[in-house]
This record gives C-alpha cells, sequence and structure tokens, in this order.
C-alpha cells in the first residue's frame, strides 16, 4: 500500500483487489449519478439490493480502499475513498515521492470540487495504462475509475460508443449504451463543463474546480497540463 501524505493514520488497504469486480464499478459509478441506482443497476445487469450492500462493503469506515493510477516521471493519481462518518467522499489527489504534500485534483461529496480532468485528458491516462500491457488502446479499469472527475461539454460524436466499450470491458452486461448515455449526460456533480487552454495550462470555467487560477499555482497548473496531456512528460 503506497505512502499518501496526510493520511498516514487513516485506515488505508489497497483497492487493487476490487477492479475484477463488476458490483464495484457499478458501485464506484454512483459518483456520476448522484447517487441514483436505477441506471446502473441496468447497465450492469445487477439487483439494487446487491449494489448498496457492495456500497456499503467499500463504504466502510474501518478501512478506506486506495486504488493508484500512474502517470509520467513518477507522479500518481490516488483515488481514496474516505470513509470518514458523517464526512465520505472520495479524493482525487496527484502526488510524487519528492513532494511533501498531494495536491488534490477533485473531490466528490456533498461540498464537491471539480471537474479534474476532460475527456481528451482521460483517453490520454487511459491510453498511457494500456501501453504496458498488450491488446486494448484504453485501459477500462483507468478508463472508469477516472470517470467521475471527467466533465466536458465538448464531447466528440463516438463517446458513447466509447464509454459503452469501457463499460463492457469492467463487467457491465446489461444496457450499456443507454447507461453510457446517461454518464455522459449527467456528468457528476458538475454537469458538462468548458475548457479553457492558456499559458498556464487547461484550466477549468467552474469556480468549483481545482484547476483554475487561484485555486492551484501558475506552475501546478501547467505541470498538471503536462501530465495528463498525450505528450506529458512533465
Amino acid at each position: 500500500m503506497p505512502l499518501i501524505p496526510g493520511h498516514e493514520d487513516d485506515p488505508l488497504v489497497d483497492g487493487a483487489y476490487l477492479i475484477d469486480e463488476p458490483l464495484f464499478w457499478a458501485s464506484h459509478l454512483l459518483q456520476c449519478t448522484n447517487g441514483v441506482e436505477e441506471p446502473l443497476c441496468a447497465g450492469f445487469g445487477v439487483s439494487k439490493a446487491d449494489l448498496l450492500q457492495f456500497f456499503e462493503r467499500v463504504s466502510a469506515e474501518r478501512q478506506w480502499p486506495a486504488l493508484s493510477v500512474p502517470l509520467p516521471a513518477g507522479h500518481v493519481l490516488h483515488v481514496l475513498y474516505r470513509n470518514l462518518p458523517g464526512e465520505g467522499g472520495y479524493d482525487y489527489l496527484l502526488h510524487h515521492p519528492d513532494w511533501k504534500a498531494t495536491v488534490p485534483l477533485a473531490r466528490v461529496e456533498g461540498c464537491f470540487r471539480g471537474p479534474g480532468l476532460c475527456w481528451p485528458e482521460l483517453l490520454a491516462v487511459a491510453h498511457k495504462a494500456a501501453e504496458a500491457g498488450s491488446a486494448p488502446r484504453l485501459d477500462p479499469h483507468t478508463f472508469l475509475l477516472l470517470l467521475p472527475i471527467m466533465s466536458d461539454a465538448d464531447l466528440p460524436l463516438d463517446a458513447d460508443d466509447v464509454l459503452a466499450a469501457m463499460l463492457t470491458a469492467c463487467g457491465a452486461a446489461g444496457e450499456t449504451g443507454v447507461l453510457a448515455r446517461i454518464l455522459l449526460e449527467e456528468q457528476g456533480c458538475w454537469g458538462p463543463q468548458h475548457w479553457t487552454l492558456t499559458p498556464a495550462g487547461r484550466i477549468s470555467e467552474t469556480r468549483y474546480a481545482f484547476r483554475r487560477p487561484g485555486a492551484m499555482s501558475s506552475d501546478m497548473l501547467a505541470q498538471v497540463s503536462l501530465l495528463l496531456e498525450p505528450s506529458g512528460n512533465a
């Protein structure tokens, strides 16, 4: 289990064991539907009871699953289930071994902060994750893990098909096309948002985002953009 600064005393567990369980993905994507179960149950072909039981399992206070996505030059994006009683949420934290603290990219909870990624960046990170292995052009686990913090008002025409394929690859056996359309229409807490490419990097136009001037330094904005772009080599 990698150390995450600021969480040394929290009951973190390596969440890698969850990625092969279809119910995990249905549960994880509740972040995208603001907790509405029906489209996820239909898309994954699972019952509401089973979905909620699994959600309670990964939300247990006694252990907090943490999953990690490798980024260029030793950087890591940690996805942390912050299972505090009454203050639960999901933290998406950037880190590098040379840093003393993590840098928040997005936070999904009642007082949400984000979005954290646009569509091209989501594709880029999922593509990098697939390069280490063979076969898929996009790594479906990475894609769905980070989907809850993706928001983009300028999606390509094939976005539904791409997402449906990722859902199928992660065990969805129901109405994946319908589910993909719902997820991309709603886009979680913030809904579809616009991004602007500036000399300081790509920034979100919503005031709730960490990726905007004032919430993140200009140096870090630029570094985050480099890390998430297809040619990122920060």
